[in-house]
């Protein structure tokens, strides 16, 4: 990482901690616990099935839009599928937003939308009025990444995301396992954990204690987390099977995609399965967004659905 972005990290990460700590309180003030997450009348909405493979969507509240990734890996496999970032503006207002984006997951974050880019094997950014893209990090200890994946946002600057290597095509891996890091807002790079088996999707708490993963051993763990981004030993939570991307909402309620089930999964924090919804084969990645947090994005690996939902979504954005 060049000093250059290091100071420009760090004073982005610092403007945006007291707005979105205030947006995440204001979230939280209207939270109801004795809500249910998905009532009968919430129906599954289909915005399109004319896509080859969604991936990776976030809400950004400054352009009031949801940005989502499709690969397509019917093509040359070298640098990873070739990937498109689309914007949809509510409720089926799909237009392509960036071609030959690289993306998978993806992070709206007031101007910027951080993204996990395969090709360039790295966490980047991109500058949401030009388009420019900006690599962030793309190796630890001058070991390339794999294909980094998903990853969540910390009100204190600090971003976690995960690096399995779906992605990776037949090119040289050089990092010999699976990670999941974390880099502050003064861009200090962490690996926290080298033990997962292909580390996917990553969510954390809303009071941001506690840090989940999902792996391909169809298994969600949890960390608690300490001082300056760093986590404790890894716990077990709950077991799902092939586990995608993940979100959560106002109550701590978790969101789950079962891969190969087509099913989102919603646990409570204690590990109580609270409710489920149907999709179809291959759901791949979920996030919450609409202007009251209430409308959760749904995508597969063809399809991308909406359905309203009763509890507010965590998305931290700028205002």
């Amino acid at each position: 990482m060049n000093f250059k972005y290091l100071c420009s990290f760090a004073l982005l990460t610092t403007s945006l901690v007291f707005s979105i700590n205030s947006e995440a309180k204001n979230i939280r003030g209207y939270c109801q616990a004795d809500y249910i997450p998905i009532g009968s009348q919430n129906k599954l909405k289909l915005v399109s099935d004319d896509f080859t493979f969604l991936e990776g969507p976030t809400w950004s509240k400054k352009e009031n839009a949801f940005y989502f990734s499709e690969m397509d890996f019917s093509g040359s496999q070298k640098n990873g599928p070739k990937s498109t970032l689309h914007k949809l503006i509510l409720p089926n207002e799909v237009t392509i937003y960036k071609e030959d984006a690289g993306t998978n997951g993806l992070l709206s974050v007031g101007e910027f939308i951080y993204t996990m880019n395969h090709v360039t094997r790295s966490l980047s950014k991109i500058h949401i009025a030009s388009g420019e893209n900006e690599t962030i990090v793309d190796n630890y200890q001058q070991l390339k990444f794999n294909s980094p994946n998903d990853l969540v946002y910390s009100t204190n600057g600090t971003i976690y995301f995960t690096d399995p290597d779906w992605q990776l095509s037949g090119r040289t891996q050089e990092t010999p396992y699976t990670g999941v890091y974390a880099i502050t807002s003064d861009g200090t790079l962490m690996l926290l954990d080298k033990s997962l088996n292909k580390p996917n999707g990553i969510v954390l708490s809303p009071d941001e204690k506690t840090l989940y993963v999902g792996s391909l051993n169809h298994e969600i763990v949890k960390y608690q987390i300490g001082k300056h981004g760093k986590v404790g030993e890894k716990e077990p939570f709950i077991l799902v099977n092939s586990p995608d991307g993940m979100a959560v909402d106002c109550m701590g309620n978790i969101y789950i995609a079962s891969h190969t089930e087509g099913v989102i999964y919603i646990y409570s924090s204690e590990g109580k399965v609270l409710d489920k919804i149907s999709v179809g084969p291959k759901a791949t990645n979920i996030s919450f967004g609409g202007r009251d947090m209430k409308t959760l994005l749904i995508t597969t690996t063809h399809g991308l659905y909406t359905i309203d939902v009763n509890i507010p979504g965590l998305v931290y954005t700028d205002k």
